[in-house]
């Protein structure tokens, strides 16, 4: 009895094996086609921007808001009904960084 559970213990580890194994990097044209339509913005390269310092890498930092004096025209606001739905919103945008400091890419 011992070598039938064994030959069903194998059979079992056999078969989640093959069932976790990772089938989504297997190369096809569709594939490689849906890597190239990612949202969001790729990083910038950050080589020779950081002033000889290494390792310069690019990081996602807060942008920040316009100051009033730079508007020149100025809208009425409008109140809409979709009320704070954003109001968590925060913009991101790429610098290189190379320990405390930042630069542009």
């Amino acid at each position: 009895m011992s070598s039938l559970s064994n030959a069903l213990l194998l059979i079992f580890t056999t078969l989640l094996l093959v069932s976790c194994t990772d089938n989504s990097r297997l190369s096809s044209p569709e594939l490689v086609e849906e890597d190239k339509f990612r949202l969001g913005s790729t990083p910038p390269s950050c080589h020779n921007r950081c002033n000889l310092c290494n390792p310069c890498m690019a990081v996602q930092v807060p942008t920040l808001p316009r100051s009033e004096k730079a508007t020149t025209t100025t809208f009425p606001v409008v109140v809409s009904s979709y009320g704070n739905q954003y109001s968590n919103y925060k913009p991101l945008g790429w610098k290189c960084r190379c320990r405390d400091r930042l630069y542009d890419p």
